[in-house]
């Protein structure tokens, strides 16, 4: 042991600097994966500590007071908030805000505290009747920010007789200008699916004045005692009390988490691939080049009595070593990082934003780190044990045709060396294991070029409503269709010439082969149907059909073959008869049928005539649908692109304010477009994986080849020409991955998001970001020359006195 202690002590001195970088590879290498894992799991648990920080588990609203709520068996607790019934507001945003979606919320500074909590800016001033708390989602759609003002006029008290009677009245209370001074996030205000909930909380000074002068409703935070099991037991007393709306919070709450929790399935794959990426392949192939060059010296130290198996221990106690403070410097990296995450709705939930020590990923992660680190080098090890040195025992150099060329163009002595360097092993003690380097780095660029496609595709899909099934800009409401008569809404659209596409709409339930699913069925007013197709076409006969990826394969069908669908006959009991499946398809966000992939649609046509069979009964059955309004339904829009369209959309809005809405997007789309950048994150960190393997390829090559550095100086070498062949050799590497990544990474980011936008749902348009992989590929080429940079000095100022005198 004193003998492996000498050997260790010698070899840590000569060899600092590599064993260095092998501990920054792998702290960077671990600590991403440490803060991946970390940001996952603070993900998925960031709306439930939310939930139990800020949630409750019912809202009740109602015209008049509700005393008695609080006195239940089942309430724990009850935050009530009176708000006054607003007009129109006038907003310096980016877009008009519909009054008809905004609550004003009264809540005394303790229960506003609970309820919400400050994303951005202050809590209000209570003194101050002027001050807001606006919702994060009146930022994210409208523009609200704090310091933007809102103005609006309240129905006065003596309206609210009128109020609750119906009548469409114009406000005459008082009217308010407020200043918004924080932003902040409740629980209803998460999408979930339903429509969004925009809440503006006034301050106690506001109440004491004008809320007195306005007509007020009556808003109540619902916490129960034993939360869901409570639920059927005060939801049956609530509607005992004839309440005008209530709802049950939990199962928001759920939607709420199950569109969250893609996220963090998204950083436990981002852990794992930087795991097999970072550990497995550069770690591994930097632990196996590090134990080929410090088997320079192994057959001295056998000829001078040390046996193999201590050889095997010196190995594996500097693996040990760097391993150790791999594992510190990993768990430092992930500490550092965690306030960057989690992102999205997860941010907004999440209760602390800030610096995150999660002690069981951390700790037991870091000792995962050197248990792994330890398997990676046991074999390299081993096998360093058993080397032989010799010319007459090691096998002919293979000289590369590529430096043949380069020699054979003239090329300065300076990058003919440096190009040797990075393309040939060389000989003897001098070898260096370039393979791996190459591999490495082609692997690096390959991902880069991988995942810059599937993240601006990702983005494109995010931004683009037609991929996603939003195939329309403007959609009016149910009363926008009276069963399929024209309104003056329809009247209207039908004269504008702005006005390129009309499709009347509505979803009902079928059953398509024993499967319960909901299909839209379409009638195309102007243009084709609005639906965006992923394969195949529109419906257009009586028995045709398109369907979701999810339902095709629930339903066991392919594009091309029949499936037996059962509809409901207006008079009651169904119908099956059988429609072919002419494509798949992707379906608008306004009829909720459950996912990107789930659903069907036909036309109006082709459902009436499977319900409404031709003969005697026919014309009556259809009267029966048209009289029931079961052909009624939305209204979509498709506007001509450009300032002519854009104008249509802005004067239908004002034209008709409590039909008309712009789409809103799916929520299964809403937290997953704020995973866009995990592709991103994924290629940043293979990039710096393929860094750290560059720069330890160099200083080893550069320690390896000091005689022959020497050399070259003692022939005329000046420092420059040596620092300069490290440099070629640096961007002989780079230029060697980008030749090998570039295509194949595109090639591999085309495929992957292909079958990854199919099976999601979404229409496949891929992007390939030329100017992005062009500035990667300059990229990699600049990082190589910097890295470059150390090496070269270390070249050219340690060389030369040693290797002269070895000459």
């Amino acid at each position: 042991m004193g003998a492996v202690g000498l050997v260790f002590g010698a070899e840590f001195r000569r060899r600092w600097r590599s064993w260095l970088t092998l501990v920054v590879l792998i702290a960077v290498a671990g600590g991403l994966v440490l803060a991946a894992s970390a940001a996952g799991r603070r993900t998925a648990t960031a709306f439930p500590r939310f939930v139990a920080a800020h949630g409750y588990d019912f809202i009740v609203f109602n015209f008049q007071p509700l005393p008695e709520l609080s006195k239940l068996p089942d309430v724990a607790s009850v935050e009530t908030a009176p708000g006054p019934f607003n007009g129109n507001l006038i907003c310096s945003c980016q877009r008009a805000i519909n009054s008809a979606n905004v609550s004003f919320v009264g809540l005394s500074p303790a229960a506003l505290n609970r309820v919400v909590k400050l994303v951005a800016g202050r809590m209000p001033d209570q003194s101050a009747p002027d001050e807001l708390l606006a919702s994060f989602n009146l930022q994210q759609d409208f523009g609200v920010q704090v310091g933007t003002v809102i103005r609006t006029r309240f129905y006065g008290a003596s309206q609210e007789k009128a109020i609750l009677g119906g009548a469409n009245v114009n406000p005459k209370g008082p009217t308010t200008t407020f200043h918004v001074v924080g932003i902040e996030a409740a629980e209803a205000e998460f999408p979930a699916g339903q429509s969004p909930t925009y809440d503006l909380y006034t301050t106690q000074a506001f109440a004491r004045t004008v809320g007195r002068q306005s007509a007020n409703g009556w808003e109540y935070f619902v916490r129960l005692r034993h939360g869901a099991d409570d639920l059927p037991r005060f939801s049956a007393a609530v509607n005992a009390m004839h309440v005008l709306f209530s709802q049950n919070q939990d199962n928001i709450a759920t939607a709420v988490a199950s569109s969250i929790h893609p996220q963090a399935v998204g950083w436990w794959v981002l852990a794992v691939l930087a795991g097999l990426a970072g550990l497995l392949v550069v770690v591994g192939q930097a632990l196996g080049r590090q134990s080929v060059v410090e088997s320079e010296e192994y057959p001295t130290l056998v000829s001078l009595g040390l046996p193999r198996r201590q050889l095997v221990l010196l190995g594996t106690v500097r693996n040990l070593l760097v391993a150790l403070a791999g594992a510190v410097g990993a768990v430092v990296v992930a500490f550092a990082l965690s306030p960057i995450t989690p992102v999205g709705e997860a941010r907004l939930a999440e209760p602390s934003t800030g610096l995150a020590f999660d002690p069981e990923i951390l700790l037991l992660g870091a000792l995962g780190v050197v248990v792994v680190v330890l398997l990676l080098g046991a074999w390299p090890a081993v096998r360093a044990s058993r080397a032989r040195f010799g010319d007459d025992r090691l096998p002919d150099a293979r000289p590369s045709s590529i430096v043949a060329k380069v020699a054979a163009a003239g090329a300065p002595p300076a990058v003919l060396v440096g190009v040797r360097h990075a393309l040939e092993r060389g000989r003897g003690a001098a070898s260096v294991p370039v393979g791996s380097a190459l591999f490495g780095t082609a692997l690096a660029v390959l991902a880069l070029c991988a995942t810059a496609v599937f993240g601006a595709s990702l983005s494109h899909l995010t931004t683009t409503p037609a991929l996603y099934g939003d195939d329309y800009q403007l959609l009016f409401a149910n009363n926008a269709a009276n069963g399929g008569s024209p309104t003056r809404e329809m009247a209207s659209l039908q004269r504008d010439p702005a006005i390129t596409g009309i499709m009347l709409g509505t979803r009902d339930e079928v059953s398509i082969g024993g499967v319960s699913v909901f299909a839209v069925v379409g009638q195309a007013v102007r243009g084709p149907l609005l639906l965006s197709t992923v394969a195949g076409r529109f419906p257009a006969g009586n028995g045709e059909l398109v369907l979701g990826t999810t339902t095709l394969h629930q339903v066991g069908a392919t594009v091309g073959s029949s499936v037996r669908v059962t509809v409901q006959a207006p008079g009651g009991g169904t119908r099956t008869v059988s429609f072919r499946v002419v494509g798949t398809a992707s379906f608008p966000g306004q009829f909720g049928l459950g996912g990107l992939g789930t659903g069907a649609a036909m036309t109006a046509a082709g459902y009436l005539n499977a319900a409404c069979p031709a003969g005697p009964s026919q014309s009556g059955c259809l009267g029966a649908f048209h009289a029931s309004e079961r052909m009624g339904g939305a209204v979509l829009v498709r506007v001509a692109p450009g300032p002519k369209g854009q104008a249509a959309i802005a004067h239908y809005l004002k034209a008709f304010p409590n039909s008309a809405a712009r789409p809103t997007t799916p929520v299964s789309l809403v937290n997953f477009g704020e995973a866009v950048d995990f592709p991103l994150i994924l290629g940043l960190m293979l990039g710096v994986f393929g860094a750290a393997t560059l720069v330890h390829l160099l200083v080893v090559s550069v320690a390896r080849r000091r005689r022959e550095i020497g050399l070259l100086k003692a022939l005329g070498f000046v420092n420059g020409q040596v620092g300069a062949a490290v440099c070629w050799q640096a961007t002989t590497v780079g230029a060697v991955g980008i030749v090998v990544g570039v295509p194949l990474g595109v090639a591999a980011g085309l495929v992957v998001w292909r079958a990854f936008a199919t099976n999601l749902g979404a229409v496949p348009d891929a992007v390939v970001p030329v100017w992005v992989i062009a500035a990667l590929a300059g990229g990699v080429l600049v990082v190589a020359n910097l890295l470059a940079l150390l090496p070269a000095l270390a070249a050219r100022t340690r060389s030369a006195g040693l290797l002269l005198r070895a000459q």
